[in-house]
């Protein structure tokens, strides 16, 4: 009888280290999806250099005037889009009329993919799926504020912009593009930028785009951003 006992108490305690494992590897798992989600692979942490911007950081002096602005990061449109695309590290480089951005999307967004444009299949990863482009909204009538919201005849304009510079890069969940965009001079009577991401299958500026993010607005407050040490390295380290 008292083996037996002896045994049901072994037997509980087991039962309750394996449960207590179980729980813990589930607490790292979600650790483990956090950290990976914010931690952005070392080959796009720091800035990208090309000639323009090298240029102008040796034409200032080894300085440059560059900012951001905290903006609503992920595509948030219900039934549609929600969540699908993550637009981070959106700088705006005054002297070198540069802008800079990250976008991320989950291997999930890839498999959405295959619903909303009904594929034969499952793309890979590495494949360069997404047409990415920056739309510059320009105010036309700067003595009159009441008309910079899109809604009067010839108030406003757009331009689109097409990336000088792209970087890929994945991680175990994520796939990333860091893109490079040329001549947009933001302090040009500048309203808003967009980021406009289409499927490259089914490409059409007439229509909406398959994700839309705000990452520059003129009534939001610029936020000054430094060079880190990593940047400085990259631009000085250039190569023409």
């Amino acid at each position: 009888m008292a083996r037996a006992k002896y045994g049901w108490r072994i037997a509980g305690l087991i039962f309750k280290a394996i449960c207590t494992a179980f729980i813990i590897g589930i607490f790292a798992l979600i650790a483990w999806r956090i950290i990976d989600s914010k931690t952005t692979p070392k080959e796009i942490r720091h800035i990208i250099p090309n000639e323009i911007l090298c240029e102008a950081y040796e034409k200032n002096g080894g300085k440059l005037t560059i900012f951001t602005q905290d903006q609503e990061p992920f595509t948030r449109v219900e039934g549609k889009n929600y969540g699908y695309f993550h637009i981070g590290d959106a700088i705006f480089i005054d002297e070198a009329d540069q802008i800079q951005f990250t976008l991320k999307y989950n291997n999930s967004t890839i498999e959405r993919l295959v619903i909303d444009h009904s594929l034969p299949m499952l793309p890979a990863r590495s494949e360069d799926l997404y047409d990415v482009s920056v739309v510059v909204m320009y105010d036309l009538t700067p003595e009159n504020a009441e008309d910079n919201y899109g809604d009067v005849e010839d108030a406003v304009s757009y331009e689109r912009f097409f990336p000088s510079e792209c970087i890929s890069s994945q991680k175990t969940l994520y796939n990333y593009r860091k893109f490079v965009f040329d001549g947009i001079d933001v302090t040009k009577r500048v309203l808003a930028i967009y980021v406009d991401i289409y499927y490259k299958g089914a490409v059409n500026y007439d229509e909406d785009a398959y994700g839309t993010i705000l990452i520059y607005d003129y009534k939001t407050e610029n936020e000054a951003y430094k060079l880190t040490l990593g940047d400085k390295n990259a631009i000085k380290n250039y190569e023409k």
